[in-house]
């Protein structure tokens, strides 16, 4: 794992209404947190090392937590050390668990990035 020191202000990024999938960030960068709140469907928050969004189906993501239905769920790295993606920052709220994508577009997304 790299650890990379903050060396500017981190970022917030946020969808702009309901989505499936969120490009933060298409080059290398950290997240400092990041949360999904969703809508009437269960799901699993997914981050992945990649500059697009991976298709729907076979996935190998970075992260993957569940979250309930009208609920919320969070990857906070703060203080130290933020997580590291060395080609890009993408999340994604799938409904069909860790390593099968199936994207919903009923979530919103927020990060502080870097």
């Amino acid at each position: 794992k790299i650890i990379v020191p903050l060396s500017a202000p981190a970022t917030p990024s946020v969808s702009p209404g309901v989505e499936g999938s969120h490009i933060f960030k298409a080059s290398s960068g950290t997240i400092i947190s990041l949360y999904v709140v969703s809508g009437a469907s269960a799901g699993f928050l997914m981050t992945f090392n990649s500059a697009t969004v991976p298709a729907d189906g076979s996935v190998t993501p970075i992260d993957c937590v569940p979250v309930a239905a009208n609920s919320f769920a969070q990857l906070n790295y703060a203080p130290q050390p933020p997580e590291w993606f060395s080609t890009g920052i993408v999340a994604v709220f799938s409904t069909t668990g860790c390593f099968s994508k199936t994207v919903s577009n009923t979530a919103f997304f927020h990060a502080l990035i870097q």
